[in-house]
């Protein structure tokens, strides 16, 4: 039988939900809290999904999203920095050219409370859903073409969870090993 997305995804219920107008403060406290409590699932996902007010997935946060909560003017700098190489001089001179010299935690209570959630967290593409009855080989070939690390599987219209690439290195290893070569 072939393997579905569903089968090896990480079920939304075992995911922190935040409220997309709390703080950054508040939402790292409920991660940490998450994180201690799940560690086998903490470093698979997105560290939380981000609901509106009806409850309903407005976006998720990302390790990059609360780093750039912590010092907005990351923001600036990403897009000029695809480039394939980042040389240590280029890298000193940009945070010079955008005032980043200090270290970019500085501060770091103060700009979790001021932050709101709304204005870091990441809205998914449409090209970041995956549907749960898709093969694993659907999923693995999203994966590679978007670059992303983790797919939302969607059952119709309703988030069902995340399947990331740390639950597909799972399922290769436990089929490899079950393998009689």
């Amino acid at each position: 039988m072939k393997a579905k997305t569903k089968e090896l995804m990480t079920a939304v219920a075992k995911l922190p939900i935040i409220d997309e107008n709390s703080s950054l403060f508040e939402a790292i406290l409920a991660i940490g809290a998450f994180r201690e409590q799940n560690p086998e699932v903490a470093s698979r996902c997105p560290v939380a999904l981000v609901a509106d007010s009806t409850r309903n997935i407005s976006g998720f946060l990302e390790v990059r999203s609360i780093l750039k909560g912590l010092e907005p003017r990351y923001c600036e700098i990403t897009e000029s920095a695809e480039i394939e190489v980042l040389p240590h001089d280029w890298i000193k001179s940009e945070m010079e050219r955008y005032g980043l010299c200090g270290n970019a935690l500085d501060q770091l209570c103060k700009k979790a409370v001021e932050t709101v959630i709304k204005s870091v967290m990441v809205v998914p593409e449409p090209n970041r859903f995956a549907d749960a009855e898709s093969s694993i080989n659907e999923a693995v070939f999203q994966m590679l073409a978007t670059g992303y690390d983790y797919l939302f599987v969607r059952n119709g219209n309703a988030l069902a969870g995340i399947i990331s690439l740390s639950d597909l290195m799972h399922h290769i290893c436990e089929t490899v090993k079950g393998c009689r070569v």
